[in-house]
């Protein structure tokens, strides 16, 4: 018997869910979502009675600020509920192909990082995209040798495809999670579709290094659950 196709769910319990992920961590969460909202619906009021003093344009008015601080609550919940969520992922190992992976078009991160140091200090994942290769690296210095491994390996296998590397964290130099999208996004295009699929082919077909994960420790477990940061 066929199974049936799970439902979405309705919009306000996705709002209910954000709001009770993040309030908890975010005091000023309720004051913002109050307060924004008369504030947007009493400018309007006020913009309406200084304007006019036609009932028409008043009501007007009232429905328009209804929807705009209802746009604007939504806008706060959102803002709120992805810092929230960044300020929790942070330090995490494995945090940043949670992020990589929201990457809808154009980049392709796969789940499994090609490189893992055996104390599981450090790893490093692998996307394909319109910029070429790009190497997150979590661990700070600790993965610097495994990056110069791998891309050793992308540059021998296929040579000529740019390898951007990106170190995760707060340091110089470094980029933190809520600006990974951003620096990923930022490569410019190297890459037609077609030459993705067969630089990824290829790399895929050689294999990456089988490097020990140590016992005790699974950086894909450490992940945070990426349904959660989308709402869902």
């Amino acid at each position: 018997m066929a199974k049936e196709p799970q439902k979405k769910p309705r919009w306000y319990k996705l709002v209910a869910q954000a709001y009770k992920a993040t309030a908890p961590d975010d005091k000023w969460l309720l004051p913002l979502m109050i307060l924004i909202p008369v504030a947007v619906i009493g400018l309007s009021v006020l913009v309406a009675l200084l304007v006019s003093d036609s009932t028409i344009v008043l009501v007007y008015s009232v429905l328009f600020g209804v929807l705009a601080a209802a746009l604007a609550a939504m806008y706060t919940l959102t803002r709120r509920f992805e810092k929230n969520a960044f300020q929790r992922m942070e330090g995490q190992m494995g945090a940043s192909i949670s992020i990589a992976q929201s990457i809808r078009r154009g980049w392709k991160f796969e789940d499994d990082p090609v490189s893992i140091d055996p104390r599981g200090k450090s790893l490093v994942f692998q996307g394909i995209g319109k910029g070429g290769v790009v190497l997150l690296a979590e661990g700070g210095n600790a993965a610097n040798k495994q990056v110069t491994a791998v891309k050793r390996r992308i540059n021998k296998l296929v040579p000529g495809v740019p390898v951007h590397v990106i170190s995760i964290g707060a340091g110089e130099g470094q980029v933190s999670l809520k600006n990974l999208t951003k620096a990923i996004r930022k490569h410019k295009k190297a890459l037609t579709k077609d030459q993705r699929e067969q630089v990824s082919a290829r790399l895929r077909a050689i294999g990456g290094q089988k490097l020990p994960v140590p016992k005790g420790v699974d950086p894909m477990r450490a992940r945070p659950d990426r349904k959660a940061m989308r709402g869902r």
